[in-house]
């Protein structure tokens, strides 16, 4: 199981102004495995700061809202602490509606995409990215990107034009949300809280723009990538024959993941299969059940070994999970799941996670919690 540690609030370099981005082109294709893994002085650095070869069996760090700049400016001290992996922010075109605004939500925007075109006001702009791919592989660290390929705004007028199709987007439901959360159907075909609904099985223009961006952004350097919301795409040949995940997944990257919300419908070992093969350094799913189950125990105080030692509730091989204490959903969202931790349970449940997983122990660097929600 891989690790994934967030760290909303280390550094900040204040607001980041309105980023130039850059439109998706993806005539060459780099091989990330090869580009980093495969060669010398990029295997030289990994193993001087003693980091994972496979990405799946390194801690990442979760730069949450962190800049492209800022990243950048701390990657020694990220590879000196032993982090094999940056996680990024969403790094398309987002709604600018809360552009320069300071108010606890701010991060809501970066799940809003309007386009996919590289760099938006929250992380920077392209140039940007590819100047901190180059540094973090310099000191054999690598970059995974949060991407949103299950859905658009939810505001249809600050959509890109080239993105403006009505036969883009699902319209089941009654161009509604999900109403029942039992119903497969449903949720892989109606909106996610308003949000505009990808037709990724009935439209093949849309996995191939989507493609075309996952490309770009490899070819840009990043290593990986972590896919939003994956259990609202349909499985390949689930409907309508669809190939919208075996297209997009082809993009050169060495690991990628999705997020799958553990229940009774969400397919675990089929998307964690899918994401394991994706890739030559594998991939799978996220544990967020687990999360929840540690976050607990930690609140009960009560650390028992038969609570916390197993994950096969997901029969899915450790290897293909990835976990954490807390993640940016359960720290933000309005049921604050974990905003009111302490930190010693912070630092507890870290130490379970680490004892358990290949991923190295981390604590959350804050020096006080709880803490309120960061702002832009």
């Amino acid at each position: 199981m891989a690790l994934v540690a967030s760290a909303a609030m280390l550094v900040t370099d204040g607001v980041v102004s309105m980023a130039s981005v850059t439109t998706a082109n993806a005539d060459t294709q780099r091989d990330s495995y090869s580009d980093t893994v495969g060669n010398s002085a990029f295997e030289s650095a990994r193993e001087k700061n003693g980091l994972a070869k496979n990405m799946s069996e390194g801690a990442t760090l979760h730069a949450w809202m962190w800049s492209f700049k800022t990243i950048e400016q701390n990657i020694p001290a990220i590879a000196e602490a032993g982090f094999t992996s940056v996680q990024t922010e969403p790094v398309s075109a987002i709604h600018t509606a809360g552009n320069g605004m300071k108010f606890t939500k701010n991060w809501y925007y970066v799940y809003q995409p309007t386009d996919t075109t590289v760099g938006n006001w929250v992380v920077g702009s392209e140039s940007e990215l590819k100047s901190l791919c180059e540094t973090a592989h310099k000191y054999g660290v690598r970059i995974i990107v949060d991407i949103v390929a299950n859905h658009m705004t939810a505001d249809y007028p600050a959509i890109a034009s080239c993105w403006k199709n009505n036969d883009y987007y699902h319209h089941d439901c009654n161009n509604g949300n999900v109403s029942d959360w039992n119903n497969r159907y449903q949720v892989t075909h109606c909106k996610l809280v308003g949000l505009y609904d990808l037709n990724t099985d009935g439209n093949s223009t849309v996995g191939d723009m989507m493609a075309a961006y996952l490309k770009q952004l490899v070819n840009d350097g990043v290593d990986g990538f972590r896919y939003d919301a994956a259990k609202h795409i349909e499985l390949p040949g689930e409907y309508n024959n669809s190939s919208y995940w075996t297209k997009i997944l082809a993009n050169g990257s060495q690991y990628q993941y999705g997020e799958v919300l553990h229940d009774g419908i969400s397919r675990d070992a089929d998307y964690a299969k899918m994401f394991g093969n994706s890739a030559k350094g594998g991939g799978g799913i996220t544990a967020s059940a687990y999360g929840g189950t540690l976050r607990s125990a930690l609140n009960s105080k009560n650390l028992n070994a038969g609570n916390l030692s197993s994950w096969d509730n997901y029969n899915v091989a450790a290897s293909n999970l990835t976990s954490w204490v807390e993640s940016h959903d359960t720290y933000a969202n309005d049921d604050k799941e974990s905003t009111g931790m302490s930190e010693w349970q912070m630092t507890m449940g870290w130490g379970v996670i680490g004892s358990c997983t290949f991923g190295v122990l981390y604590r959350q660097l804050p020096e006080v919690r709880p803490r309120p929600p960061p702002v832009i």
